[in-house]
């Protein structure tokens, strides 16, 4: 079996994390795969799996057919078993590819991308994001022969929006190594410290976060909260807001950090919320820390997280409630302690790295039987 995955970068954000994830498992097992991105990144992933002396390989920029019959002809040459596309250029790349190569496609679906909050994004082109719809569904039907979706609220999604058949998708979350082995009681001094992962996108939801914190300062709550992620579309207004209701001694942009683990780990609280998600690969990272949670209550994170097991949800656009639900923690630290360990518990029960890895190998081994490969 060899494996050509097919992306848009490697950069920081959760499909690409989990793409490496992947690749370190099949490296591990001895499989061969390689690697093809549209962009390169200096933030990310990119570089560390370079050292890994992984193929990764760049599609030449130009026109979408240019891409489409690199791809194809990258396909021809390479005597791959699959190929495996992520992330939206990528995986309508790989789909047109067919029109002159003949492989085995599966396409990963990792976000709620038609989602009625991605509308309210002023950055968002209406009318390009109805056409690209309107050729994700005539696409996705014709050329893909199977999905991996990371929820089953993306799959949801899909069958919905798309019109997929249920019976071509199957659903394996993302895994991650778990930061601790057993939850040890965490005897943080105040502030209290709050800490969220994320790149600074509307869909991220910072903004609001923001702003519900300057109600806890403003009522006099000891606090700190730390956003970790690359700048993006968001940093100005959230960087704007901090300056001017001179919240700089207690909310600090620290950017892209490869060793966020050990920020989860000096903190008592993980604070999530994103207007819509296809999982949180962040979130997954804050259990495995025994963090409690607070996030937005948006149908899929119901699946990576248990209200009032380890976490408490929140109205985004109802800052009291985001208030509520962060000085539900601020004030009770035994029920801190005790989603902690409910969260170190999900974790294991749901998002261990080698037992996802081991179902996603899985799915591939059955793809290239099926194919006769």
């Amino acid at each position: 079996m060899k494996i050509l995955f097919v992306i848009n970068s490697l950069g920081s954000g959760g499909a690409e994390r989990s793409t490496e994830v992947i690749c370190d498992h099949l490296y591990e097992k001895d499989i061969p795969f390689e690697i093809l991105c549209l962009d390169k990144r200096t933030i990310g992933v990119q570089e560390r799996m370079q050292e890994k002396g992984y193929s990764i390989n760049f599609i030449p920029s130009g026109n979408f057919i240019k891409q489409t019959k690199f791809i194809a002809n990258y396909i021809k040459n390479g005597d791959f078993n699959l190929v495996h596309s992520i992330l939206f250029r990528a995986n309508l790349r790989t789909r047109f590819a067919k029109l002159w190569a003949k492989f085995i496609h599966l396409e990963s679906l990792v976000n709620t991308t038609y989602s009625e909050e991605r509308l309210k994004d002023n950055k968002v082109n209406q009318t390009g994001l109805k056409i690209y719809k309107f050729i994700d569904q005539v696409t996705a039907r014709k050329y893909v022969d199977h999905f991996h979706s990371i929820t089953e609220a993306v799959k949801q999604h899909y069958i919905e929006e798309v019109g997929l058949s249920p019976h071509r998708v199957t659903v394996i979350p993302r895994g991650r190594k778990p930061i601790i082995d057993s939850y040890e009681k965490r005897n943080l001094q105040e502030p209290i410290q709050l800490i969220n992962v994320a790149r600074h996108e509307f869909q991220k939801g910072q903004i609001y976060l923001i702003k519900a914190v300057k109600k806890l300062v403003d009522k006099g709550y000891n606090i700190e909260l730390r956003f970790f992620g690359r700048d993006g579309a968001a940093t100005k207004e959230m960087s704007d807001y901090i300056d001017s209701n001179n919240l700089n001694d207690y909310i600090f942009l620290e950017g892209f950090k490869d060793n966020v683990s050990e920020y989860l780990l000096e903190s008592h609280l993980f604070v999530f919320p994103s207007l819509y998600e296809g999982l949180g690969g962040a979130l997954i990272e804050a259990q495995a820390a025994g963090l409690p949670v607070a996030c937005n209550d948006i149908p899929v994170l119901h699946e990576v997280v248990e209200e009032g097991v380890n976490a408490k949800f929140f109205d985004v656009h109802n800052e009291e409630t985001i208030v509520k639900a962060i000085s539900f923690f601020i004030e009770n630290p035994e029920i801190r302690e005790k989603y902690g360990k409910a969260s170190l518990k999900n974790f294991y029960d749901k998002f261990l790295e080698s037992r996802n890895n081991a179902l996603i190998l899985e799915l591939y081994s059955k793809l290239c039987s099926n194919s006769g490969k």
